[in-house]
């Protein structure tokens, strides 16, 4: 049975994902998405985008910095 903990504000994923598959990657970033607040953030790394990896994170700009907040429904 999974552990149940609650949702998080923020995530911090820097420079793990790329070391993955695509579709582990898929995965993971689906499972950040529905752990996270809804007004959560999600950080990877510098060079890391979810751009047509994940459609369930919005990217927001904030001072030359991006962070991955969910869509609706996580």
């Amino acid at each position: 049975e999974p552990l149940t903990v609650g949702r998080f504000d923020v995530v911090l994923c820097r420079n793990v994902a790329i070391y993955f598959e695509p579709a582990v990657r898929r995965d993971l970033f689906a499972r950040i998405a529905r752990t996270l607040a809804s007004d959560g953030a999600l950080l990877v790394g510098a060079t890391e985008s979810l751009v047509g990896v994940c459609d369930r994170f919005v990217p927001r700009r904030h001072l030359g910095a991006v962070s991955y907040q969910p869509t609706e429904g996580g």
